[in-house]
């Protein structure tokens, strides 16, 4: 009886440890998870001022007089914003990408584009090069017109009409911005996901 009883005690003296164990392991992963998402965005930090430095460098000899000019924020990443959707186009036969694209300083911060804008809509073939399904370019008028601002951010919205035949999938997508103001092309690539038998109307 005392065998089984010390027994018992041992084994539950086991589960503690072991779930004291499991525990401090959790928080010790959580913990690193944690670390490793913010030296993530420190280095995403930091190679937005390198990119934005080295576009102030390449713009100053258009203005060398401007003493300004390396203290003004500078373009630095665009990125397609999740905000990104389909909606029905004009026509049953059409759908509309709504391609909202993010443009940030070497802050972080949302920045005015200044010159064309194009987006390029793609499907993947397996083996192939992808499908160009769409070619849209805004001129540097539209760009300035396609601004917007939510709850959600402050976007470029680039309207990019496809055909309603088009079948369920990740599109893909390419943006490029030549950038007047330094002359720099800057770009960026992305997946939206399109589902037309669950968004059709």
């Amino acid at each position: 009886m005392r065998r089984a009883h010390a027994t018992c005690l041992g084994l539950l003296l086991l589960t503690v440890v072991a779930s004291g164990c499991d525990t401090r392991s959790r928080r010790a992963s959580a913990r690193l998870r944690t670390e490793n998402a913010a030296l993530a965005r420190q280095i995403e930090s930091l190679e937005a001022r390198i990119r934005e430095l080295e576009a102030a460098r390449q713009g100053a000899d258009a203005a060398p007089a401007d003493q300004a000019w390396p203290h003004r924020p500078h373009l630095a990443t665009l990125a397609i914003s999740p905000m990104s959707g389909f909606e029905q186009g004009a026509s049953p036969d059409e759908r509309l990408l709504e391609l909202h694209v993010v443009a940030t300083d070497g802050r972080q911060r949302p920045i005015q584009l200044v010159g064309p804008l194009e987006a390029q809509v793609l499907r993947a073939r397996p083996g192939k090069t992808p499908l160009l399904l769409a070619d849209v370019t805004l001129d540097p008028a539209n760009v300035r017109d396609a601004w917007r601002q939510s709850l959600f951010g402050t976007t470029y919205l680039v309207p990019v009409p496809l055909p309603a035949t088009e079948p369920a999938g990740d599109l893909l997508v390419q943006v490029y911005h030549d950038d007047l103001t330094t002359g720099r092309r800057v770009e960026c690539s992305g997946s939206v996901p399109h589902h037309p038998s669950t968004e059709s109307p």
